[in-house]
């Protein structure tokens, strides 16, 4: 039969193998150096994009309660921290301004209680200087006490409205009638207004509105009796209820009496304000009367403005009118 022959070959690999050696360190030597440039890249592009937010940082860490007025420019940072900056700087006004309040309220409480404090101090001191009968000491006790009715009422007051204007206090909204709550109020200020010969004259329509009833009823109160404080003696006080427009109710408190000056008018319901030395000797209030009034407006989602001429002033009140 046939004979079959095997062939074998034999080829030198090794040149091969040393190519694909030699090729696979070179493809790791490779990648390690391309993650290391990839990393240090990567490093310097977040570095330098982050130069931004470190600037920000170290102007936001300059900014000090004494440089509350300082804020950061907006068109000195890239576009994607525009926002950003503006949320900043809106928050900072609004701190600033709740630090301004703050400290008004802190020099105000100062002020206004020093002058009581001092009274009492030195009332005291004049009764402990010598022996006194016991009705000198009953009338200095008396006098103390009534200092300190006072400064009680002025606390509890800023209290009140520091929770109000701070929202802590919720109103309940209730429908009221105009006329009916002016004619409580009139009832209740009588006494006093017949004393100073003052009448008391309703005018305007019977509407519907929302507000809280007791803050109401104060609010009213304070303008009632500040208006009877300064309106002349056998003069009147009209109040007024009209609608202005399809959602609001305007109660005016009109009386005659001293002008009050334009540039004081801006003024009238900050705390402790009063506009003349000729108002305030008129006045046994702590000067809060008319902040309060505007704080229990605000709170039933109303306002207050003030106007005075030609021998005339009017504290004007809009609150929610109750649609038909």
């Amino acid at each position: 039969g046939q004979q079959q022959y095997k062939i074998t070959t034999a080829i030198d690999m090794s040149f091969h193998l040393h190519f694909l050696n030699q090729f696979q360190q070179s493809l790791w030597v490779i990648m390690f150096g391309s993650a290391v440039l990839i990393s240090l890249v990567a490093w310097f592009a977040v570095h330098q994009g982050l130069n931004p937010l470190r600037g920000l940082s170290q102007k936001i860490h300059d900014i000090q309660t004494n440089k509350m007025d300082v804020r950061l420019d907006e068109n000195k940072v890239p576009i994607e921290l525009v926002n950003m900056v503006q949320s900043f700087n809106s928050m900072l006004d609004r701190l600033q301004g709740e630090f301004i309040r703050l400290s008004n309220f802190s020099s105000d409480i100062a002020h206004e209680l020093r002058t009581p404090l001092t009274n009492i101090i030195t009332q005291t001191q004049v009764g402990l200087s010598k022996k006194r009968q016991l009705e000198e000491y009953q009338e200095l006790l008396f006098s103390n006490l009534e200092e300190l009715e006072r400064l009680t009422k002025m606390v509890s007051d800023m209290l009140w409205l520091a929770k109000t204007q701070n929202g802590l206090i919720k109103p309940v909204q209730n429908t009221l009638k105009s006329h009916d709550e002016i004619e409580v109020l009139f009832e209740y200020f009588d006494a006093l207004a017949e004393d100073s010969l003052i009448a008391f004259n309703k005018k305007g329509q019977n509407l519907c509105f929302y507000c809280d009833k007791l803050h109401f009823r104060q609010l009213l109160s304070n303008l009632l009796s500040n208006a009877i404080r300064y309106a002349p003696k056998g003069s009147s006080i009209t109040v007024n209820s009209e609608m202005t427009t399809a959602e609001k109710i305007c109660i005016s408190v009109i009386n005659t009496g001293e002008r009050i000056p334009s540039e004081h008018l801006p003024y009238l319901f900050d705390r402790f304000y009063r506009p003349d030395k000729s108002r305030q000797r008129h006045s046994d209030g702590a000067g809060l009367g008319l902040a309060i009034v505007k704080a229990l407006a605000q709170a039933n989602g109303g306002d207050i403005e003030v106007s005075s001429n030609n021998q005339t002033t009017s504290f004007k009140v809009y609150l929610n009118l109750v649609k038909s």
